[in-house]
């Protein structure tokens, strides 16, 4: 072969291992950003991983700080007399709109003993307004969801996802149903629970979020 063709030979090669390269990382990149949550976290650990002040959405402020929550009923369907089967713990952040209880954020992260469960769970809890239903910006965790106005309420939204053995809704009232900022406060709540999960200090907000 020529020193010109060995030369071309050469620089294809370089490209289609550059591109190959390119390739896996995004790959792993995507997978990074979907891994599910899988680890039995504490309450300390859930407690941790919920926003605060500054990692929501402008003009929201938390309310009377981070809570655990004592009974599952809370995590499944409206009106449910016992935790959905396999609840183990739960913990919540709530948050007023410019001081004003007239508009609040509640941010729920729900934990079963396993996916199989969360996953019965999820479904309960997003409840049977299929009619609804709104499918999200973009995907969180392994199943997600925005409910408008469930019921007979009015500027509300639910936004939902569950990701391993971990259920996230995020409800928002007043100030005309955020739908955006729902969306951008449940990705950020699950990034910061896969943060933990890692050993690592939770940093996500739902301002990076809102970027991606």
């Amino acid at each position: 072969m020529s020193r010109t063709g060995t030369a071309a030979l050469v620089a294809l090669l370089g490209i289609a291992a550059l591109t190959s390269c390119s390739s896996d990382n995004s790959d792993s990149s995507a997978q990074e950003s979907d891994k599910p949550i899988t680890k039995q976290l504490a309450q300390g650990e859930i407690s941790q991983a919920l926003p605060g002040t500054g990692e929501v959405i402008s003009g929201w402020e938390a309310y009377e700080g981070k809570r655990v929550t004592s009974e599952g009923t809370s995590c499944t369907a409206s009106g449910a007399t016992a935790a959905a089967k396999g609840w183990v713990r739960g913990g919540s952040a709530w948050f007023t709109y410019n001081g004003s209880t007239a508009n609040m954020m509640d941010v729920a992260v729900c934990l079963y003993d396993s996916a199989e469960n969360s996953k019965d769970a999820y479904g309960a809890w997003r409840g049977k307004e299929s009619s609804k239903e709104q499918d999200l910006k973009k995907k969180v965790g392994e199943e997600s969801v925005l409910v408008a106005n469930p019921g007979l309420s009015k500027d509300t939204v639910y936004a939902f996802s569950r990701s391993g053995n971990v259920n996230i809704r995020v409800k928002v009232e007043g100030t005309g149903g955020d739908r955006t900022g729902a969306q951008d406060v449940l990705a950020a709540t699950l990034k910061r629970l896969q943060q933990v999960q890692d050993g690592e200090r939770p940093t996500a907000t739902a301002a990076e979020q809102a970027k991606k």
